[in-house]
């Protein structure tokens, strides 16, 4: 996926007000097979699949042995196999990671089948237009993490409901070589490509945490992220439990016009309390926000942070930042 196209406050408007179209050119796919499949996908990943149906998706996480954070995944159940996605930044390695353990899984087939794809997604509040050209049923009735396999042109062509920037957003995976056939009727149809940037915007907004920003460093955990709740009873990896820092949210002072790098500490009273984990400028609120991890004492919406690099204020919040623009646009 590209930085950006042309800007990224043009492109973030696009995903926020009309229909942007992302290419995934290097997103990790890996099929599982066999009769252990279901067992094993439940032994790799935080959660389960075993109560999932054919044409449903689901979310969970790949922990590394040491219980740090490796990526998140999409869990796609098809007839006879799962198909795991993975988000572009952590595919080469979560992919490794699968396929390792894979080799020693019994009655398990593992198998790298990114190549076999060409996989495009459009996301923002006017996506589904687009969408309901390609699907056998009114779009509306489409749940979320649900997809389908449809005929376009003779060929297979998989719609999936699985945005990533709080906008609606369907995914389209296309056998490879038909991917630029599809790009050309999306652009046509008045999808304007976005980029990875646009894209990060958004989902800080919404507060979906992002794995290649914060836990950039590869020592994090999901509780680092605020994502245990994607951890089953159980399967909790020992010793991450009783964490000193938690994750929070904030607002820069309107003064704030550079975002700070990640690793920036925070202090409160001069005394430090933190560091910055990941930040944006938000065109829409206007201000540069952000992700911290704070000490669990001060780990609460409404607290008075400063930037110990330049001393410039800013305050915790509850997540979202803000509603995506899709929750008052009629799927019709």
């Amino acid at each position: 996926m590209k930085t950006a196209y042309t800007n990224t406050h043009d492109e973030y408007a696009v995903l926020r007000e009309s229909c942007g179209l992302l290419d995934y050119t290097d997103i990790g796919l890996v099929r599982v097979s066999g009769s252990g499949a279901t067992d094993f996908l439940g032994q790799v990943a935080t959660r389960g699949v075993e109560f999932l149906l054919e044409g449903q998706s689901m979310t969970a996480l790949l922990l590394r042995a040491d219980g740090t954070l490796l990526s998140e995944v999409l869990v796609h159940c098809h007839a006879g196999h799962y198909l795991v996605e993975i988000w572009p930044a952590q595919a080469s390695e979560a992919t490794e990671h699968l396929l390792a353990r894979g080799a020693l899984a019994p009655d398990t087939t593992v198998q790298d089948v990114s190549a076999e794809y060409d996989v495009l997604a459009v996301e923002g509040p006017a996506s589904f237009r687009i969408a309901q050209k390609y699907l056998p049923f009114p779009v509306a009735s489409m749940g979320y993490r649900s997809f389908v396999t449809a005929d376009h042109d003779g060929r297979p062509l998989t719609v999936s409901r699985t945005g990533v920037t709080g906008e609606y957003g369907y995914k389209f995976f296309a056998p490879a070589g038909a991917g630029e056939a599809l790009r050309a009727e999306f652009t046509a149809l008045g999808a304007v490509e976005c980029g990875k940037d646009a894209v990060d915007v958004c989902r800080m907004e919404v507060r979906f945490a992002s794995v290649e920003h914060e836990a950039a460093d590869g020592r994090a955990t999901a509780s680092d992220l605020g994502l245990q709740w994607m951890i089953e009873p159980g399967k909790e990896p020992a010793g991450t439990a009783d964490q000193p820092r938690r994750p929070v949210c904030w607002v820069g002072a309107e003064q704030m016009t550079d975002r700070p790098a990640r690793g920036t500490a925070l202090t409160a009273s001069d005394a430090a309390v933190g560091v910055v984990t990941h930040a944006v400028w938000s065109p829409r609120l206007n201000r540069v926000i952000g992700t911290a991890q704070v000490d669990a004492a001060v780990a609460a919406s409404g607290q008075e942070f400063a930037l110990a690099d330049g001393g410039t204020a800013l305050r915790t919040i509850s997540a979202p930042f803000l509603t995506a623009t899709s929750l008052d646009v009629s799927l019709d």
